[in-house]
């Protein structure tokens, strides 16, 4: 079974089930804390624009050159 084919039957049912499941959807996912494994660290504005000179706008300055 895929998790589409769950939403759709999730979506039939009526409203007091339907909150039902999601409470005990939520609560599952509470009790085994599904953490995201390739968290990106923290930057900056200044960060983010330091990469973009030295990484594409110069390049794009040497290539023009050529």
């Amino acid at each position: 079974m895929v998790a589409s084919d769950v939403y759709n039957i999730a979506k039939a049912l009526p409203q007091e089930e339907f909150t039902k499941l999601y409470n005990m959807l939520r609560n599952d996912v509470n009790k085994n804390n599904i953490k995201v494994k390739n968290k990106l660290p923290e930057f900056t504005k200044e960060d983010a624009l330091r990469y973009l000179l030295e990484n594409h706008i110069k390049k794009n300055r040497t290539n023009r050159t050529k």
